[in-house]
């Protein structure tokens, strides 16, 4: 579970950026962010799914998980010895998350994992700082993914782009690992009044980002982008 920080109130509601808009579309219009979660990937739709919106939830004063904590949070903690074996401590903290649950196997759980932006640049990073023990199981998993998407072995995937690359290792290991549904979504928010961008700046921003990740034009299953459109902050405390 993330500390708390100068970006949130007494009560963890952001007050700007990505981190607001997620929390509005996860409380107050889940609902909308569902349909458009299934309109952009038909395959999960086709399974007649419920999401169930785990993350950040107003009633858990907005928390974000990562570890353990997060498998936790969407119902599989049993998957936490797997997580540990193929990423190091100090995993990814997801941004929203959602529980699964399938109409025609009700004891089988899925997960959807969300990566949420309000401006390109929040895409970029320092890249992998993590200690070389760390790195060393890192670099494994990212080599693997890589091979899982097609992308050239020699792609640089622990540079400025690390976040994205490391979320795709993510979706990976759920898929192929712990042999889990899984699906990621990366919500792109559209004309937040802090840091506006439209819809084509984003999608030449992506393009970009993909042809850097080596995945552009690869097709990567169980993943899209999604666009919504940036709420006021109002709206949390409706």
């Amino acid at each position: 579970m993330t500390t708390k920080n100068t970006r949130v109130d007494d009560d963890g509601r952001a007050y700007a950026g990505s981190q607001l808009q997620i929390q509005i579309y996860v409380n107050q219009r889940s609902e909308e962010l569902t349909r458009e979660v299934f309109t952009r990937l038909p395959d999960l739709a086709l399974l007649h799914p419920r999401l169930n919106w785990v993350s950040p939830l107003e009633k858990d004063r907005f928390s974000e998980y990562q570890d353990t904590a997060f498998l936790k949070a969407c119902g599989l903690e049993h998957l936490s010895d797997e997580l540990k074996a193929f990423w190091p401590r100090r995993g990814p903290v997801w941004d929203a998350l959602a529980s699964i649950e399938f109409q025609k196997d009700k004891n089988n759980k899925g997960i959807l994992l969300v990566e949420a932006k309000s401006y390109p640049g929040e895409i970029y990073g320092v890249g992998c700082k993590a200690s070389p023990a760390s790195r060393k199981k890192i670099e494994d998993a990212l080599d693997r993914t890589k091979k899982w998407c097609g992308v050239p072995a020699d792609t640089d995937w622990t540079g400025p782009l690390y976040q994205s690359a490391n979320r795709l290792a993510h979706l990976y290991f759920f898929r192929k690992i712990a042999v889990v549904p899984a699906w990621l979504a990366n919500i792109n928010f559209l004309n937040d009044q802090h840091s506006p961008t439209d819809c084509d700046a984003w999608q030449k921003q992506l393009k970009k980002v993909k042809s850097k990740l080596g995945i552009s034009g690869k097709g990567i299953p169980y993943t899209t982008d999604i666009f919504l459109k940036a709420r006021n902050r109002s709206e949390l405390s409706l």
